[in-house]
C-alpha cells in the first residue's frame, strides 16, 4: 500500500478504444443513411416508371383500314440493287380520315415512295429501324391528310433483297 495512485491505462489506450467506437459510429450511422435512401429512392423510381410508361396498345382495330398496294423501291446504295418491299395498312380515326385518304391516295403514294428510296439497308434492319420508319412514314402522311387522322400504322410485308 503505498502512495502511489491506482494504475490508469495510458493515455494512448484511451484515445484508441475512442476513435475505433467513434469509427464504428459513423459507420453504422453511414450505412443506416444508405440504407433509408435506397428504400426512398427505390419506391420512388418504381413509381415514376409506372406514372411515364404509355398505356399499352389496343389489340382491337377501332377504326377503318385502307391498305395500299406494296412499295417496291430502290434502295440507296451506291453501286448494288438492293430492294425494298414494303405492303402496308392503315388505321384511320373515322370514315372522314378514309374518304380524305381515298381522294389523295396518290399524293400519299407518291410520299412514301420518296422516303422509302432515299433509305439504307442499315436504316431498315432491326424493330427500332421498323418503329423509326413507321413513325417517319405517319408523319409525311399526316402531313397530306392533316394530323390526327392516323391511329396506327401496320405492315404487312417488309423485305428487303
Amino acid at each position: 500500500m503505498s502512495d502511489e495512485p491506482a494504475v490508469k491505462p495510458p493515455e494512448a489506450a484511451k484515445s484508441k478504444t475512442s476513435k475505433v467506437v467513434l469509427a464504428l459510429l459513423v459507420l453504422n450511422l453511414g450505412a443506416s443513411g444508405f440504407g433509408v435512401f435506397k428504400l426512398l429512392t427505390a419506391t420512388t423510381a418504381e413509381a415514376a416508371t409506372a406514372a411515364k410508361e404509355p398505356p399499352p396498345p389496343t389489340n382491337e382495330v377501332t377504326g377503318p383500314v385502307t391498305s395500299f398496294d406494296p412499295f417496291v423501291v430502290n434502295l440507296d446504295e451506291p453501286g448494288t440493287s438492293r430492294y425494298l418491299k414494303v405492303t402496308l395498312q392503315v388505321e384511320l380515326e373515322s370514315a372522314e380520315a378514309a374518304e380524305a385518304v381515298e381522294k389523295s391516295k396518290q399524293l400519299i403514294r407518291d410520299t412514301i415512295l420518296s422516303h422509302l428510296s432515299g433509305l439504307h439497308v442499315k436504316d431498315t434492319l432491326g424493330a427500332e429501324a421498323k418503329d423509326k420508319i413507321r413513325t417517319e412514314l405517319m408523319t409525311r402522311v399526316e402531313k397530306v391528310l392533316g394530323k390526327n387522322k392516323i391511329k396506327r400504322m401496320f405492315f404487312q410485308e417488309f423485305v428487303v433483297q
